[in-house]
C-alpha cells in the first residue's frame, strides 16, 4: 500500500508518535531503563497507576483481564515494581506507593507537553483535511 493510500495515516502517526516520546518519559523517568526492555513494566504500571488514582486499585487478575497480558506475567511484573518500590500491595489490590505518589517530577510536565503538541499537529490536520471531522463521528 502506498502511503498516501493510507487512511488518516498522518493522525496515526502523530499518535504513534506521541505515544512513543510519553514512553520514552515516563520509562526513563520512574525506570532509567530502555523504553523497549521495560514495556511489560509498563503496560502493568500504567494499569495500577490507573486503579490507584480512580480510587479503584485491582488485584492482578484484574489488572490481566484489563490489559490482556497473562496472570503469571502480570504476577512477575508487579513482584518487579513491589521490588523497586514503585508500587505496593495491600491485601490482594496493588496501588501507587506512597513516596511516588508524593513525587513531583518534570515528568508531568513533559508527558503534558506531549499531549498537548500531539493535539496541536491533530488540529492542523484536521484543518487541512476537514473530511476526517466527519468520519470521526
Amino acid at each position: 500500500m502506498k502511503l498516501e493510500d493510507i487512511p488518516r495515516r498522518e493522525e496515526i502517526l502523530i499518535l504513534t508518535e506521541a505515544h512513543q516520546r510519553l514512553d520514552r518519559v515516563l520509562v526513563g523517568q520512574h525506570f532509567d531503563r530502555r523504553v523497549a526492555s521495560f514495556a511489560e513494566i509498563a503496560h502493568v504500571a500504567r494499569a495500577v497507576w490507573i486503579g490507584t488514582l480512580r480510587g479503584t486499585p485491582m488485584t492482578a487478575t484484574q489488572i490481566a483481564q484489563t490489559i490482556g497480558m497473562p496472570c503469571p506475567t502480570v504476577m512477575s511484573k508487579l513482584a518487579y515494581l513491589i521490588k523497586h518500590g514503585h508500587i505496593c500491595q495491600d491485601g490482594s489490590v496493588y496501588r501507587v506507593a506512597d513516596k511516588v505518589l508524593a513525587t513531583r517530577t518534570p515528568a508531568l510536565d513533559r508527558a503534558i507537553a506531549v499531549f498537548i503538541e500531539a493535539a496541536d499537529a491533530l488540529r492542523a490536520v484536521r484543518e487541512i483535511n476537514p473530511a476526517v471531522d466527519a468520519t470521526a463521528a
